[in-house]
């Protein structure tokens, strides 16, 4: 896999419905099968588009190597998504960031890749 990190976003009142079992489960995996993530570059995006009435988000980090499914390339509209077919152990999340809009209503996350 090319990608060091995975990102997903998940309303803030989800997490502990959506990790019950150990598994990551959105609804996302019961209405298509798949747990949509981005690379960090459109995770922005992704927040003021699909997330405009809601708040408080999560920023949910995740380590590829941890993910026993099988991870495949898509595009919606120009934005790169990297679907993981199925559900995955919580240990692959690496990181659960809480973010919140700025003053203009908006969510600010700049996620920097360093090589």
């Amino acid at each position: 896999m090319e990608y060091d990190l995975l990102f997903t976003l998940i309303e803030h009142s989800e997490w502990k419905n959506l990790t019950d079992e150990g598994s990551f489960l959105p609804a996302s995996v019961e209405e298509s099968g798949v747990i949509y993530t981005y690379e960090g570059k459109y995770i922005e995006q992704i927040a003021n588009s699909e997330f405009s009435d809601v708040s408080k988000l999560f920023l949910i980090v995740i380590d590829p190597l941890r993910i026993n499914a099988p991870i495949k390339k898509a595009k919606k509209d120009s934005i790169e998504q990297l679907q993981i077919q199925g559900t995955f152990s919580i240990d692959a999340i690496v990181d659960r960031i809480p973010i919140s809009k700025n003053k203009s209503g908006q969510f600010e996350i700049n996620i920097k890749h360093f090589d």
